[in-house]
């Protein structure tokens, strides 16, 4: 009795076993993947270390750069890399908090459009002058540089002294006189001409000064009565020193007398 007993369970333990070797045998084998873990794509911003005014100007310190990830990013607008490319020069069209992100929208550069706007001095009034490239000495003159400005005064006719009955004497001679001194530039504008059948290519220079209401009225007539030259200033000078006449180049100048039956005319 006892070993029938043996065989039924030891047969009972085939057929279980039997049936779990053929579960196995029957099911998909399954590979185990490990998942991949993707990291998150970084973008690249500029962001202020500190408050700036509006019309300040753009400096490489103010800035901090930083990488976020790319879905605080697109919370804040922001699909790819921030780059900022600034002249000297450049200005903010408006006031920014510190930590605030900033992107080219926000710089004005030298030539655009809007610019004397954002840094001429209250009470102030750009003025626009047209001088030769040649004018333009004294070094490199652009934004923001300081200058004088001198009238070359060339008469249009023969310099004469006239002696009539009255005794009175009018004199006409080549001089420089300074016009204004250490005046702003806000910018320059170079505009290159193309040459035609009948010119060369030619460069034209555009000057816009930072003037008074009284500066501009003396400017306004200095350009109808002579040519103006545009020198850098460089240190502290008299004004005397900028000023000049034919008398200072040539010692012994002087002109040719013409002599008629009543009177004497210099040439």
């Amino acid at each position: 009795m006892k070993n029938k007993i043996i065989i039924i369970i030891a047969a009972v333990a085939i057929l279980i076993g039997l049936f779990g070797l053929a579960g196995s045998l029957s099911a998909p084998e399954t590979d185990t993947v490990q998942a991949e873990v993707v990291p998150e794509i970084k973008i690249k911003i500029w962001r202020l270390r500190h408050d700036v005014e509006l019309g300040q100007k753009v400096q490489r310190n103010d800035f901090s750069i930083e990488l976020i990830p790319e879905s605080e990013a697109h919370t804040h607008g922001i699909s790819e890399d921030i780059e900022l490319n600034f002249e000297v020069g450049s200005v903010y069209n408006s006031a920014r908090k510190a930590h605030s992100i900033t992107d080219q929208n926000w710089i004005v550069q030298p030539n655009d459009d809007g610019y004397v706007e954002l840094i001429i001095q209250p009470q102030r009034v750009p003025y626009a002058i047209s001088v030769d490239p040649k004018s333009v000495v004294g070094g490199v003159i652009t934004n923001g540089t300081v200058v004088d400005i001198l009238a070359l005064s060339i008469p249009g006719s023969v310099a004469s002294v006239e002696v009539g009955a009255a005794q009175s004497a009018r004199t006409r001679t080549i001089s420089i006189t300074p016009i204004l001194i250490a005046v702003k530039v806000l910018q320059v504008k170079k505009t290159v001409v193309e040459a035609t059948h009948n010119a060369v290519t030619q460069t034209e220079v555009d000057l816009i000064l930072e003037l008074t209401r009284k500066q501009v009225a003396k400017l306004t007539v200095a350009k109808r009565i002579s040519e103006l030259e545009v020198h850098k200033s460089i240190g502290k000078y008299k004004a005397s020193d900028l000023q000049a006449d034919a008398g200072d180049v040539l010692a012994d100048f002087k002109s040719i007398t013409e002599f008629r039956a009543s009177e004497a005319q210099i040439k």
